[in-house]
């Protein structure tokens, strides 16, 4: 029934403002997840994504090598994601206003063979039980949907990794030694580009069609089942699917 209130929607239109928007948009949304909680579901990720948009200042960075990454979580092999693309959100504005974030920025990037990405804390990691969502989609030029959509979820209890899966529309995968997690300072992940029919472009591939030209991530924090942040703080954190000397070119 607080849902049901037609004042939410009524004040995301753009004659209306106020310097609690943010914090609107977070609580209109998790009225909405404890919905799906009353009906024994589990909330639809994209509640994890503000709906609003235009009032955060992201900083954006693309990637322009190659990485390779070992896969530990330990935050301390700086030279392992140079290249790697990064995005951090302005974060001034709720911050303003008290609120606390747990997520301080993402980085992921390509190789020949796989898709890597990490996650780092605005702090230390969350006391008690939680989850990490990773959405992962690739995409070929003027589709309208994605070839495939992946969902890496991962559970953790008392800071550490208690179990984690990967699966497609709700069909969780067999598992593939290829993949990898950690956590220990942030968290980090490795997945075979194969999973998401998606290849680094090369010439003699050119004509393959409908081949995959990007993939799509977002990183979110679920606590009690109910999302509580996500980066992008907006939209998506995109990946070209290039060889690495045009990727190279995107750093001029």
């Amino acid at each position: 029934m607080i849902a049901e209130g037609s004042d939410w929607n009524w004040w995301y239109g753009p004659e209306h403002h106020s310097a609690n928007d943010r914090e609107f948009d977070e609580l209109y949304r998790k009225h909405l997840s404890n919905v799906y909680q009353a009906l024994g579901a589990t909330p639809p990720d994209y509640l994890a994504q503000p709906i609003m948009g235009g009032t955060a200042r992201p900083s954006f960075l693309p990637q322009t090598h190659y990485i390779s990454p070992h896969i530990s979580g330990e935050l301390v092999r700086y030279f392992e994601w140079m290249g790697a693309a990064l995005y951090t959100a302005d974060r001034r504005s709720g911050a303003m206003h008290g609120k606390i974030f747990l997520l301080d920025s993402i980085y992921s990037g390509i190789d020949g063979t796989n898709v890597y990405g990490r996650m780092d804390f605005a702090e230390q990691i969350p006391d008690g039980d939680f989850e990490i969502v990773v959405n992962i989609e690739s995409w070929a030029d003027n589709a309208t949907r994605p070839r495939r959509a992946l969902r890496l979820n991962v559970e953790i209890a008392d800071r550490k990794t208690s179990s984690w899966k990967i699966s497609d529309n709700g069909d969780t995968f067999p598992f593939n030694a290829d993949a990898a997690v950690a956590l220990s300072k942030n968290f980090e992940f490795k997945l075979p580009l194969a999973l998401l029919y998606a290849v680094p472009r090369e010439s003699s591939a050119a004509e393959a069609s409908p081949a995959a030209t990007k993939l799509r991530l977002r990183f979110s924090l679920w606590q009690n089942r109910l999302p509580v942040d996500a980066l992008p703080v907006e939209g998506w954190m995109e990946l070209l699917l290039l060889p690495e000397d045009e990727l190279m070119s995107l750093a001029h």
